[in-house]
């Protein structure tokens, strides 16, 4: 089972590089992170009062950005992350892929509907200069964020 979405964003593909590839820019849309920009290193993403940490395994400038699976969800484990890049007719072409769940689930969809939501909130900082990342009140609204 895999998860794949594709947009086109208002912006250079080395403006959406940085925004995959740095602490800055994955916390304007995702969450906050502690990453290191060179292939091998884990990567953490922070969620309330839990992570997640990925390995980097691909770094193309404006080109492509690839994590996989490190300390997930149970049903993340062997799972893969693609962030493909491309020029398009305004702007970038993303196509976003997380491949490798074993199995259909709940939390299968949840990531799904949660990606869908964290890529628009990359879409809209690129494109406003103001994301809807995690803990937002717009993150919140969408359910992609705990009501606490």
């Amino acid at each position: 089972m895999d998860i794949i979405h594709g947009l086109e964003i208002e912006t250079t593909p080395e403006k959406l590089f940085e925004s995959l590839s740095t602490d800055k820019g994955i916390a304007a849309w995702w969450t906050k992170a502690k990453t290191q920009a060179e292939v091998g290193a884990v990567n953490e993403f922070a969620f309330g009062a839990g992570a997640v940490t990925f390995r980097v395994e691909k770094l193309e400038a404006g080109k492509a950005v690839a994590w996989s699976a490190d300390q997930v969800p149970p049903d993340w484990k062997g799972t893969q992350v693609l962030f493909e890049l491309s020029k398009g007719g305004r702007g970038s072409i993303l196509r976003f892929s997380h491949t490798g769940f074993k199995t259909t689930t709940p939390m299968v969809a949840a990531t799904s509907y949660a990606w869908a939501q964290y890529l628009r909130s990359l879409k809209l900082f690129l494109e406003t200069g103001k994301g809807e990342p995690y803990g937002s009140a717009a993150s919140i609204a969408a359910g992609t964020t705990p009501r606490r």
